[in-house]
């Protein structure tokens, strides 16, 4: 009777089996950031603070057309059915620069509610209102 591979090569037992195990921890942790960061850009509140963003004309100049948002977005979501909270910062970068949007919002009878809405753009240092009805540079006169 013949042996398998790995009998005749048992010191590889231990080796192949580790690789295996990292394989296998790759993966699932791999599939857990993409569902985590899968359900954070698929809320409402990111897409709302997203155009936001992308519809401010001191963004749109500062860090440039098309603002795209990074994969990793850091932060609390917590949604249930039509109440919820968030706590979101999101990287955004273009043509231009970067920077990163603050958001913090929640959610009351179905309609999310920002109650802190902040794009800090890279190499500035005052942060950018996105919630105001006028621009910081308007204010200042």
């Amino acid at each position: 009777m013949r042996r398998s591979w790995l009998d005749r090569h048992a010191g590889w037992k231990i080796p192949l089996g580790c690789l295996t195990l990292i394989l296998f921890l790759t993966v699932f942790v791999g599939g857990l950031f993409t569902f985590i960061f899968t359900s954070f850009r698929g809320s409402d509140v990111y897409k709302q603070a997203i155009a936001k963003a992308a519809r401010d004309p001191q963004v749109r100049t500062l860090i440039g057309d098309p603002i795209r948002s990074s994969w990793f977005i850091s932060g609390q979501l917590s949604v249930n059915g039509s109440s919820g909270n968030a706590n979101l910062s999101i990287p955004i970068s273009g043509a231009n620069g970067k920077g990163v949007i603050r958001a913090v919002a929640s959610k009351n009878a179905g309609v999310w509610r920002f109650s802190d809405l902040h794009v800090n753009v890279d190499g500035q240092s005052d942060s950018l209102d996105l919630l105001s009805a006028q621009s910081p540079n308007e204010r200042e006169f």
